[in-house]
């Protein structure tokens, strides 16, 4: 499969920088910050970020995607379009963050097929989760989830969410390379600047919940760490 060929290319024009369409290979590099947009909303991501979950969502077909940290929205709004995209309208997109995104409205607006939750799941030092209800319910509904950790604090999200996954289901999360030596000579000034979650953060939670590696070495292109619960 050719995910440059299948993509939309309304989807690939709606992420720009200062007004053009992006996608440049020397954009991160000599200090530039990526504070990009997807049709009007701030997301902060690789450029190849659409390939990299379009191939991803046509692999797996989910039958909902969870996000922690909606943030700008960005990234959320491209989730939604990329499922759209691949037939997969049905699917919704959860989203969650302790301030007003500015998705909300657009949800409201467009009538998109997205719940955002302004709600804090989390006890302050991440060593467990306020009210794990909710969430553990989605995550743990038919079919397979697909579970981004994109918040204030990355790995805390993945250690207290991955015991729920089902067998099948997809964690992940941002800002991610596998150590310190990693980040410095591959990704640090070349594809992005922030380095938040490796796998010694979260070595205990893969071992104990059985989470494999999954187009691991596509997504390391993008800063995310991606596992499958065996």
């Amino acid at each position: 499969m050719n995910s440059e060929i299948n993509i939309q290319h309304p989807i690939k024009d709606k992420l720009t920088y200062n007004g053009s369409t992006l996608f440049d290979s020397s954009f991160f590099i000599n200090g530039n910050v990526p504070h990009m947009f997807y049709d009007g909303l701030s997301i902060c991501q690789h450029y190849n970020v659409i390939e990299k979950f379009y191939e991803l969502f046509d692999k797996i077909k989910p039958s909902r995607v969870i996000e922690i940290g909606a943030a700008g929205g960005g990234l959320t709004l491209l989730l939604r379009d990329i499922l759209d995209s691949l037939h997969l309208k049905n699917v919704p997109v959860v989203t969650y963050d302790i301030i007003e995104s500015p998705i909300h409205n657009r949800i409201k607006i467009n009538n998109l097929n997205i719940d955002f939750y302004k709600e804090n799941i989390f006890s302050s030092n991440y060593d467990k989760l306020i009210d794990d209800k909710l969430i553990k319910q989605q995550i743990q509904s038919d079919g397979v989830t697909v579970l981004l950790c994109d918040g204030g604090f990355k790995r805390g999200e993945f250690n207290l969410l991955s015991k729920f996954l089902k067998t099948g289901d997809i964690i992940m999360a941002h800002d991610y390379a596998k150590d310190e030596k990693f980040f410095n000579e591959q990704i640090n000034n070349k594809i992005w600047y922030w380095h938040e979650i490796q796998d010694s953060h979260i070595e205990q939670s893969v071992k104990e919940y059985n989470l494999k590696p999954f187009m691991q070495e596509k997504f390391d292109e993008v800063v995310w760490v991606c596992k499958i619960k065996q």
